[in-house]
């Protein structure tokens, strides 16, 4: 194998755990749901975590989400696919692409049907062009608890277009949002990546 990679991979092993730490998110916000469908849908993301702000786009079916983002002047694509507890990066410069299994994730979907859902009516309020109701979201699975702060669009038959942990440390915005199904491409590894392991991990027996 040609020399070059490795210091992309090294790059891309940090890229890997700054998305990794962002997706960690998810249990308080779409993991809850990712045993209940999310609503197939494409948006542009604004991910805000204390003084940070990552802007992505993402997609959504059924069953999996991809987030694309460019960080290093270098494009990133994770796919992390709920039905097979895997998620991958794929490196679209290197045509590589590292699998990790989604162990947090896989925890919580086989409990999700048990989960308990109390939303408290906040009143309305405006984001973007829409129209929202805000709600303070109480779930349950598991044993644990988690709240969350979310504004569900009236012109969006409910979509959840804004969402924030209680302390406000953490807010993820959908913006530029189209709901619908999304091209079942999206969310497979392309023709002729290369698999490699991530620095210090082996690679995954298929």
């Amino acid at each position: 194998m040609i020399e070059q990679p490795k210091l992309f991979l090294s790059s891309q092993a940090r890229l890997a755990f700054v998305l990794i730490a962002f997706a960690m998110l998810l249990p308080g916000s779409l993991a809850l749901k990712a045993q209940v469908a999310l609503t197939p849908f494409s948006a542009d993301e604004i991910h805000t975590s204390g003084k940070r702000t990552m802007q992505s786009k993402v997609y959504s079916s059924g069953n999996a989400f991809r987030v694309e983002m460019q960080m290093g002047g270098r494009s990133s694509v994770t796919i992390m696919r709920f039905d097979q507890q895997i998620y991958w990066v794929l490196m679209p410069d290197q045509k590589m692409y590292m699998e990790m299994p989604w162990r947090g994730l896989a925890e919580m979907a086989s409990n999700m049907k048990g989960s308990t859902v109390q939303k408290e009516s906040l009143g309305f309020e405006q984001v973007g062009s829409y129209h929202c109701e805000k709600s303070r979201v109480h779930s349950t699975f598991n044993g644990k608890s988690y709240v969350t702060i979310e504004w569900a669009a009236k012109e969006l038959n409910g979509f959840v277009v804004k969402k924030q942990d209680e302390n406000a440390t953490w807010t993820i915005e959908f913006q530029n949002i189209h709901l619908g199904p999304q091209d079942p491409t999206l969310f497979e590894i392309p023709a002729g990546y290369q698999k490699v392991a991530m620095p210090g991990m082996s690679t995954p027996q298929q």
